[in-house]
């Protein structure tokens, strides 16, 4: 019998560029019909670099597309529209940039019942609608490249695409959420989705120390680029004496494991001393001090026995790892990561596999196939669509949807804060084990992850906690963890315990490496992700290693991808009454995120060096983030093509510049990087950056302010004219400021907000509603110890 994947017989359009194409990537992934509309003279991606070999065959465009039936379609003749509205009427989604001859109101008539989710730059309206972005831009713009690099440096921009990769993953959620409303309703929806504010929401500290500027370590509302050190001060990337570059943190048991080790091997130094550093919190409040005893500790040791030493003390160091050596890791062989796929015009390679796997899954998305009008089956009579309670409002789809959150940090938390502002009735499990530190209600990172959550207290440990778990699990839609390897299962908790009683549960383990493999009980955040995969090796200045992205990139994504992983889950459910087991192992995530350059260097051989802000592929220059007016202010500017680069001479009135033998063309301006940055920061650098910004953007010029948050808060425009920013209530800390979800549903962005909740503080509440438990039977199990 065959397997039903997670969104068989659902039919996606595509006509969008490269957010959409990421989110259309996604749900083939899940197993949907994507066809992807493209014009008569081919893809545009079809142009990007790399190649495979010397085939034209296009890197990016063949990873962005798999799994795709490519379309060549002109909508903009006679007949073209006809066939392209032919599409429509039998799609289930469409993804789009919000542009073109694609009217709602022509498409709601076309299909009453279509999900339309419209990706573009900014959102729709507002004095920035029609910006013109890149990935560069776009970074620059949310406030990313402020908090990356650091103050020796200019504002790095991440390596990757990953503008990209993080406003595909929300297009997609988007999609399936809306999909869902429509088939509960009958009804048109037409999603507006910002890229401009999806990018912003996934700046971790960018936004946290602006709206909680007095509540922790940091000096300034204004985060700062600190290279590799985590905003906490508590995690750094280090050279060892031999063995590469290492990411070393002091956060996790630093008294009762890391300070033990480093007195094993007499590198303590002061924090030896009772006198000097009597407890753990004299440490803290001396920790630029700890981490350079750790630096100098790691100095004088080989980084690859400090990392495999630390993991097995359960201490979430990561070895800095290439593009090749991320590939060498044994995970990657052991979980079959890559899989062998032909492409056409060149041979068999290996491709990286998915973001996360399910129960579920089909044969890993072949390369892109062309199709033709006759070849796509969407036509006839279609079984109707399983009907569920049609949401009262709007903006959220998921209402009537039940959350089991176990997870804590902020992967796991910001997926489930997503499907909560969504409308998801998401209950929080909270044990007293796991209330300390950054996972408190006493640290604004909590906070700023766990809105619209609902909040009880299970002591897990305790026959009688376990038990009433159990029960609520069955009560439940989703349940998401991100305990330890088999944790959940030991307590009876993972879909295969749960599956003959409950079968239309589905459970979202999200381990650091994966519920299986030699590594599977590493311990890994953020930042040893970001070191593993290849992402901080590759987010520097020519020549450096030790920089890195400024913030928890992974963790915001690994949360998105729990939101594509639930829906995926309920879509299961709901049309073969099964949920799902999915292992989302957040490495194999961080590998996903960096798959064209994985996929250069299987195909080619290539193990790129890091270019700061220059563009990997060589497609784009200028490219870069350059001086303007003002202290530590800059702009990207990002050129495509001899007539952009005529036009920028234009701009900065130096035509003479434009027949200059060193930049006249692209190829001349690809030689000359260094002379053609010194021409373009000669012209920024007395300048505002928003004059520069507006000046490029009139004359079609991709550019963008390098934003902070005082910035976003205070001088965007569109974020003000699209009322991004709200404000929530709660016990602990009053009125702060909250980001509201980037994306519109009909015209209404969701705008039920709820603070963060006390610990506990609806036990009660969800015992009684979900559980029909009685006022004596809650108070026995508070007498008995399970409930704490």
């Amino acid at each position: 019998m065959t397997r039903s994947t997670p969104l068989a017989n659902v039919r996606v359009l595509e006509t969008a560029s490269w957010n959409g194409a990421y989110a259309g990537r996604l749900l083939a992934d899940g197993g949907a019909d994507v066809v992807r509309v493209v014009p008569p003279s081919g893809d545009p991606l079809d142009s990007e670099p790399p190649f495979f070999g010397s085939s034209g065959k296009s890197v990016q465009a063949t990873w962005y597309n798999a799994g795709k039936h490519l379309l060549p379609l002109n909508v903009a003749v006679e007949g073209g529209i006809e066939r392209f509205h032919e599409l429509v009427r039998n799609a289930d989604i469409l993804l789009d940039d919000g542009d073109g001859p694609l009217d709602s109101s022509r498409l709601r008539l076309v299909n009453p019942s279509l999900a339309r989710v419209s990706i573009s730059p900014a959102g729709e309206g507002g004095p920035w609608a029609n910006l013109q972005v890149n990935d560069l831009v776009a970074n620059a713009l949310c406030g990313s490249a402020s908090v990356t690099g650091n103050l020796e440096t200019p504002p790095l921009n991440g390596y990757g695409n990953q503008t990209v990769h993080t406003v595909g993953l929300y297009a997609a959620i988007c999609a399936l959420a809306a999909h869902r409303a429509a088939k509960a309703t009958g009804q048109f929806q037409h999603v507006d989705l910002s890229a401009h504010e999806a990018l912003i929401s996934c700046t971790e500290q960018v936004l946290m120390q602006w709206f909680f500027p007095d509540a922790g370590a940091w000096t300034s509302p204004v985060a700062a680029r600190l290279g590799s050190l985590h905003w906490s001060g508590g995690y750094e990337v280090y050279q060892g004496q031999t063995g590469g570059g290492i990411m070393v943190t002091a956060a996790l048991n630093f008294a009762q494991v890391l300070l033990p080790w480093l007195v094993e091997e007499g590198a303590a130094q002061d924090l030896a001393d009772p006198a000097k550093y009597p407890d753990i919190i004299a440490m803290i409040r001396d920790l630029p001090y700890v981490m350079k005893v750790l630096r100098e500790w790691v100095a004088a040791n080989d980084a690859e026995q400090l990392f495999f030493e630390a993991q097995r003390r359960h201490q979430p160091f990561g070895l800095v790892r290439s593009i090749r050596q991320a590939l060498e890791i044994p995970q990657v062989e052991a979980r079959g990561y890559l899989q062998e796929q032909a492409v056409p015009g060149f041979g068999p390679v290996q491709f990286p596999g998915r973001l996360f796997r399910t129960s579920a899954d089909g044969p890993h998305p072949a390369p892109p196939r062309a199709t033709d009008w006759e070849s796509i089956r969407w036509s006839g009579v279609r079984p109707p669509a399983p009907r569920t309670k049609p949401p009262a409002d709007p903006s959220r789809p998921l209402t009537g949807i039940r959350v089991m959150d176990f997870t804590h940090v902020l992967a796991g938390p910001f997926g489930t804060r997503v499907l909560g502002d969504l409308g998801a009735d998401i209950i929080k499990v909270g044990t007293a084990s796991r209330i300390a530190g950054a996972n408190s209600l006493d640290h604004p990172y909590f906070v700023c992850w766990n809105r619209n959550k609902r909040n009880i207290l299970l002591n897990l440990a305790h026959p009688q906690g376990r038990a009433v778990a159990h029960r609520l699990a069955g009560q439940c839609d989703i349940i998401t963890e991100n305990f330890s390897a088999g944790v959940l299962a030991r307590m009876g908790l993972d879909r295969p315990s749960l599956a003959s009683t409950h079968p239309g549960v589905t459970v979202i383990s999200m381990g650091g490496m994966g519920q299986s493999g030699p590594w599977k009980d590493f311990v890994t955040y953020a930042p040893t992700i970001h070191a593993l995969c290849g992402l901080t090796h590759m987010t520097n200045p020519p020549g450096r290693y030790d920089l890195g992205y400024g913030f928890s990139l992974t963790d915001h994504l690994s949360g998105l991808a729990c939101a594509v992983a639930a829906l995926e889950g309920l879509e299961h459910r709901d049309r073969t009454g099964e949920g799902l087991a999915i292992d989302l192992a957040q490495f194999e995530l961080g590998l996903g995120i960096m798959a064209p350059s994985l996929l250069d260097h299987l195909a080619n051989g290539i193990d790129p060096e890091p270019a700061g802000n220059r563009h990997p592929f060589g497609a784009w220059a200028p490219h870069g983030i350059y001086r303007c007016a003002g202290d530590d202010r800059w702009v990207a500017i990002a050129v495509r093509g001899d007539g952009q680069w005529r036009a920028l001479c234009e701009v900065m009135a130096r035509m003479e510049l434009a027949g200059d033998p060193r930049f006249a063309t692209h190829t001349a301006r690809l030689a000359n990087q260094d002379a053609l940055d010194a021409v373009v920061e000669d012209w920024t650098r007395p300048r505002d950056r928003y004059e520069v910004m507006a000046a490029c953007q009139a004359a079609g010029i991709a550019a963008g302010a390098v934003q902070d948050a005082e910035d976003l808060a205070t001088r965007d425009p569109q974020l003000r004219a699209r009322d991004y920013f709200g404000a929530v209530e709660s016990e602990r800390w009053g009125t702060t400021g909250i980001d509201r979800f980037p994306a519109r549903f009909n015209g209404v962005r969701p705008g039920l907000y709820q603070g963060v909740h006390e610990f506990g503080a609806d036990t009660f509440e969800v015992l009684e509603e979900v559980l029909g438990l009685s006022p004596d039977e809650i108070a026995g199990l508070v007498a008995a110890g399970a409930l704490e």
